[in-house]
């Protein structure tokens, strides 16, 4: 008998472990709040205070949008450039609005993870500074906005750079008043949210 716990320890320790492995991932999963009750904005570089714009967002949404919402996120990373593509697809899922500034941007393939800007959202935004990139046969299409340091809007205010930074709308999103396709009408908590950051006035 001895020689057996000596053994086979572990597999007593597993019977242990797996159960509970297994509920606290149930109850994560059960705490985390649906995609249309949280909104996410990424951002990619060194040169913003998440912390501030999250406090202030937060604060913001609730007179800005009548979507009920149990979190508001926002999360600064950098990543590194060989997985840039498949790092920021899997962000899509968790985030409504991702932000990179230049100098971490790849310039190509942007469109492969956030899909061209339908004519809904850019409708949104005239007078926008669109990011475009190639669509086939040479033509340019936009994937995204431009933002620009000199241009005075909100999101400076939280963010200290020289140097432009680039605005994409998650196409996963469920949070754009059904502008790019999905959720439903009435929930523009991220749409909102771009206005906040842009000083836009729908």
């Amino acid at each position: 008998m001895k020689n057996h716990l000596q053994f086979s320890w572990w597999k007593y320790l597993l019977v242990l472990l797996i159960p509970a492995v297994i509920w606290t991932s149930v109850f994560q999963a059960l705490a985390k709040p649906n995609a249309d009750e949280r909104v996410g904005v990424l951002y990619v570089g060194q040169s913003l205070d998440a912390e501030l714009l999250q406090q202030q967002l937060a604060a913001a949404l609730p007179e800005l949008s009548s979507q009920s919402l149990l979190a508001v996120t926002v999360t600064q990373t950098e990543i590194p450039e060989l997985n840039y593509r498949n790092i920021l697809i899997s962000r899509t899922f968790d985030h409504d609005i991702i932000i990179i500034e230049k100098s971490s941007l790849q310039p190509d393939g942007n469109q492969m993870i956030f899909h061209f800007l339908p004519e809904g959202l850019q409708a949104c935004f005239p007078g926008a500074s669109f990011y475009s990139e190639d669509g086939g046969e040479g033509e340019m299409l936009p994937v995204g906005m431009v933002l620009d340091p000199d241009s005075g809007s909100r999101f400076f205010d939280f963010c200290r750079t020289d140097e432009p930074c680039y605005l994409f709308f998650s196409p996963e999103s469920v949070n754009f008043d059904t502008k790019n396709g999905n959720g439903n009408p009435g929930n523009d908590a991220a749409l909102q949210t771009a206005y906040y950051l842009l000083e836009v006035t729908p």
